[in-house]
């Protein structure tokens, strides 16, 4: 218990006995959303005897994960999705292959760092250098005509705005250089040690103060009508006592764990720490955390055990009357956090892409280093590209669907049916099925089966096919 920080956080969560027994009762006569998130704190080189058991876990991941959501699909007709915050430290080697699972739609990227002894100087310019990397993964980017920096932030060890006694961070004023780079909310908590805020089981706002640590230990409330609030969005997890728990009295702190996995009692504990908006209680917020890339716990993620959360989230809060349920990612939970403050209703699945729209990787992939110039759902513009082996580029934009081979640059336009291609060898395209290719440019394609063209020399190719009719 004393590892654990009560005194912090028991205060805050007694104080909300009956509001929280209001609650619960108000439920009972209204209809409630319940919005879900797993954040994943994602170390696949955690404990690891060498590169290919990490390399070993992402295969597992990217296979497991989407059979898993298939078998909800047919099972639930919905599925759930994951958010990976992925820290730096891990190797940009898996950059490529967290890049490909976001854009198979199992989720989205985010970023997760560690770091100790850090200056507000040395945090800002090493965060630059990451992030710049995950770009050149297209990581970290919105979509939009210019992509801009965007990304959720989980802190190593917990210890956000030198929260752990100077130790695992050094740097007060994070949140500070956080919204300067690019972040729009932090979703660190719950820790339930000494990193622990005293406020807890709340969506708030928190400013960085350079004279004192732990500057979002409390902070106000995001409220509907309330959308000029200063400082950055917090997004906590439930956080309280769990008292029908199989060994009760049990701290619940959201973390999913094979051997703490998500049971009926912690769901409806989740529940009941009913995290939400002030102003709009019928949008409740599960959001819970787990370090998913190690073995021993797929099965709370993507085994028997998570099908059996799910289906008691199923089962029991998405019957359409009392309950609804949405699978969202993080960002998708701060956007309906924002609509929320800007006084929207109704179905919060309507607001996904509210303030901050669709990542880049919902729109294209590449396995190879590059520059994204442009990503909209009708033009994608993708310049020096690195290239030592073959490159593959998925697409969702456009007449193409795959391109691969040695590729420097692309660019691709739905509305005018081209595609143009830098090369510096044999490429190959495949069309979407629903593609009439009209001709190409500078070169007598060959075909490869009935789908695939092949471009056999290095150039500047120009691929002219009829517009979509969508568009």
């Amino acid at each position: 218990m004393l590892k654990r920080r009560v005194d912090l956080w028991l205060p805050s969560y007694a104080m909300e006995t009956l509001p929280r027994l209001m609650r619960r009762l108000g439920r009972a006569s209204h209809h409630t959303h319940i919005i879900f998130l797993v954040c994943d704190h994602f170390e696949p080189r955690h404990g690891t005897r060498d590169e290919s058991q990490a390399s070993a876990r992402m295969a597992t991941w990217a296979s497991g994960y989407q059979a898993f959501q298939q078998r909800c699909q047919e099972e639930f007709g919905t599925s759930p999705l994951h958010t990976w915050f992925y820290p730096p430290h891990h190797g940009t080697q898996h950059l490529a292959d967290l890049s490909a699972m976001a854009h198979a739609g199992l989720g989205e990227v985010e970023l997760h760092y560690h770091h100790d002894g850090d200056t507000e100087e040395t945090l800002e310019r090493d965060l630059r250098a990451t992030i710049a990397e995950y770009k050149r993964w297209g990581l970290l980017l919105e979509s939009g005509e210019r992509p801009r920096t965007s990304f959720g932030f989980i802190h190593g060890d917990w210890a956000l705005g030198n929260s752990c006694g100077g130790k695992y961070c050094g740097v007060n004023d994070e949140l500070s250089v956080l919204q300067r780079l690019g972040c729009w909310a932090d979703l660190t908590m719950p820790s339930a040690e000494q990193c622990q805020t005293r406020k807890i089981n709340a969506i708030y706002y928190a400013k960085g103060d350079p004279s004192r640590p732990k500057s979002h230990d409390r902070g106000p409330d995001a409220r509907v009508g309330s959308t000029r609030q200063e400082g950055l969005m917090l997004i906590q997890g439930p956080l309280g006592i769990n008292w029908h728990a199989p060994s009760y009295p049990r701290i619940e702190n959201a973390s999913l764990t094979s051997a703490n996995w998500g049971r009926p009692d912690r769901i409806r504990k989740w529940i009941d720490c009913h995290v939400h908006v002030q102003g709009r209680p019928e949008w409740l917020f599960v959001k819970l955390h787990t370090h998913g890339a190690i073995e021993k716990d797929f099965d709370a993620l993507f085994g028997d055990k998570a099908m059996s959360m799910h289906r008691t989230l199923n089962r029991d809060y998405n019957d359409g009357k009392r309950y609804s349920l949405h699978y969202v990612t993080a960002r998708q939970a701060y956007n309906i956090a924002k609509a929320a403050e800007h006084g929207h209703t109704g179905n919060p699945s309507d607001y996904l892409d509210f303030a901050v729209p669709p990542p880049a990787t919902a729109f294209y992939t590449a396995n190879a280093r590059h520059e994204l110039r442009c990503c909209t759902p009708t033009r994608l513009d993708i310049a020096s590209i690195e290239h030592t082996g073959v490159v593959r580029i998925h697409s969702k934009i456009g007449p193409v669907s795959r391109i691969s081979g040695a590729i420097s640059a692309v660019s691709i336009d739905a509305r005018e049916g081209t595609v143009i291609l830098e090369t510096s060898g044999p490429t190959e395209v495949l069309p979407q099925a629903e593609a009439t290719l009209l001709g190409i440019e500078g070169v007598e394609p060959a075909s490869l089966g009935t789908d695939t063209l092949i471009l056999p020399t290095a150039g500047r190719h120009v691929l002219r096919f009829s517009p979509s009719p969508a568009l």
